[in-house]
């Protein structure tokens, strides 16, 4: 199983959703504590209908925030469901945040999708974990092997 993840930055929607396009996703799981962005776009209620437009299923996951320390039991519950729709489609993990590492010499986790969530999928048996980058590139690497910048 390979599950993607993305932050959407200050993109304009139709550039966020030319990147969903480029790696075929099918499905995005808001990974954010609360769905709210200053950019308007990215407001849940906005943004499931923009995607849904595009034939692009939304579901947002507050129990896998990262603002908030969720319960364990309510992230596992959350995680699971990533895995259940990843499962079926090519899924996104989304969160705010564009860049996944810092530009330190040493990289760094830049955001809670990388540092906390990547890993903990990884232990439930998802295999490849990519990174979509704001400039359309991608990478992966071993998220257990950084350290956290927050």
């Amino acid at each position: 199983m390979t599950i993607y993840t993305i932050g959407h930055g200050r993109h304009a929607f139709d550039y966020f959703l030319d990147l969903l396009r480029q790696y075929e996703i099918e499905f995005v799981c808001d990974v954010r504590s609360i769905a709210r962005s200053r950019w308007p776009q990215f407001n849940g209620a906005v943004l499931r209908e923009l995607l849904k437009d595009n034939r692009i299923g939304y579901e947002h996951l507050p129990e896998t925030g990262g603002r908030n320390k969720p319960k364990p039991e309510d992230l596992a519950r959350g995680l699971d469901r990533i895995i259940e729709i990843a499962s079926e489609v090519r899924t996104v993990m989304m969160c705010s945040e564009s860049q996944p590492l810092s530009h330190h010499k040493i990289s760094r986790v830049n955001c809670h999708r990388v540092g906390m969530l990547s890993p903990m999928l990884r232990t439930r048996g998802v295999e490849r974990i990519i990174h979509i980058l704001p400039d359309g590139s991608k990478i992966e690497f071993d998220e257990s092997a950084l350290t956290w910048t927050w």
